[in-house]
């Protein structure tokens, strides 16, 4: 038996583990705060790094951060989804960001094929100051 079929107002969890790239995390979170879909919550799942990401987390209200000790990018990304509550999940990478309307087109997709599990989209590589490559 599958889920039922998004809603506009399902709560989408966007879980972002991070280990040492907090020069790169608020551009992630930005990109999740201007979604056009807007009932989701962003979760930080810093892995135990030095480069002191929660200053980052701090700027931008309501994101949540969870502190581990280092045990890698799975277990991080695993403890989110644990303390995620959305109905849907996103994974972003700290140094990537979402395009605007990447979880509404996610939802639309779900919704038009109830019998899938997930979908992703088409990645854009971008190099560290952001420009394409």
């Amino acid at each position: 038996m599958g889920a039922d079929p998004p809603t506009s107002a399902a709560l989408v969890s966007v879980v972002i583990p991070i280990y040492n790239q907090a020069r790169f995390l608020g551009e992630a979170i930005e990109s999740v705060l201007v979604q056009t879909h807007p009932d989701r919550e962003i979760v930080v799942v810093d892995d135990g790094s030095t480069d002191d990401p929660a200053s980052v987390v701090s700027r931008h209200a309501g994101v949540r951060l969870i502190r581990q000790e280092n045990a890698g990018s799975a277990a991080a990304r695993n403890h989110g989804v644990r303390e995620s509550r959305g109905a849907y999940l996103v994974s972003l990478d700290a140094d990537d960001r979402l395009l605007p309307d990447a979880v509404e087109r996610g939802l639309a997709a779900l919704s038009s094929r109830p019998e899938c599990a997930f979908v992703y989209g088409r990645a854009r590589m971008i190099g560290a100051d952001g420009a394409p490559l």
